[in-house]
């Protein structure tokens, strides 16, 4: 027999909610928005008093988790289309069975005294505070490893960039490379490469010191209003980038080259 104390059962939940939406914004390229973090996250700790129930069956369980799943993520996050609704919902179940999986193989290392499983919804036997320590160790760890991922996956990709200035749009697509990290000198902001036939109605009012294995220079550079980064996880939108043009950029299929980092931002 164990006791559930439900005000730690629901401040648990809350902020493994909390942890898990921004790991799943990370993941899926999203910005998330305290208030609706806030509020999703109140719904994933009403959501944690389903473990007070009779032993529901395995359907009832995973529709009640699917039900819940698609609430928060709709509440967490603007909708931006169905498809791309649906693929936050994926990763944010894939973000849960990774994060679960990483409490549980810390909090074994610790041998715990007891563990409550009902409903799909797990409840440990331990103070709130060692839990909230392990959850949050638990997101330091996803936030690595989602990292490493989204790095060793940028390289290998193009991605759609739309370039937003003044009342023009300019989209092309970019090649990741980790070699690139201009930053503009004053601001510090990343700078994107693109091919200079691009923006030939742009005035360019920075310039960008470079250094290459053939030599030094400069790149003349604008700040757009806003930058839309797309790929096949998801998109991201960026206001504190320069863009530096070139003439030797274009190589096929790509006009534009950009730092894996500026995808984490």
């Amino acid at each position: 027999m164990h006791v559930i104390y439900i005000d730690v059962l629901f401040v648990v939940n809350f902020f493994i909610t909390f942890f898990l939406v921004m790991v799943t914004a990370k993941f899926a390229k999203r910005k998330e928005k305290l208030l609706r973090t806030v509020l999703a996250s109140f719904l994933g700790g009403l959501y944690s008093l389903v473990i007070l129930f009779d032993h529901l069956n395995f359907a009832v369980s995973c529709l009640g988790k699917l039900a819940a799943a698609c609430i928060i993520i709709a509440v967490a996050f603007k909708l931006k289309g169905f498809k791309a609704y649906i693929k936050e919902v994926a990763i944010f179940f894939f973000v849960n069975l990774l994060f679960l999986g990483i409490i549980i193989g810390l909090w074994f290392l610790f041998k715990p005294e007891g563990i409550v499983i009902n409903n799909s919804t797990v409840y440990f036997n331990v103070s709130a505070r060692i839990l909230l320590i392990t959850a949050f160790a638990a997101y330091i760890l996803s936030v690595v490893i989602i990292r490493i991922y989204n790095n060793k996956t940028a390289v290998k990709e193009l991605y759609s960039v739309t370039v937003y200035k003044n009342d023009e749009k300019v989209k092309f697509f970019a090649f990741a490379d980790s070699g690139n990290n201009l930053k503009e000198p004053f601001s510090d902001s990343p700078v994107i490469i693109a091919e200079k036939k691009l923006f030939e109605n742009i005035s360019c009012h920075r310039l960008i010191p470079f250094s290459t294995i053939g030599g030094e220079g400069v790149l003349n550079a604008f700040k757009p209003d806003k930058v839309e980064i797309n790929s096949s996880i998801g998109s991201v939108e960026i206001h504190d980038v320069y863009i530096a043009l070139s003439d030797s950029v274009k190589k096929g299929e790509y006009q534009g080259i950009l730092n894996p980092k500026i995808l984490n931002v």
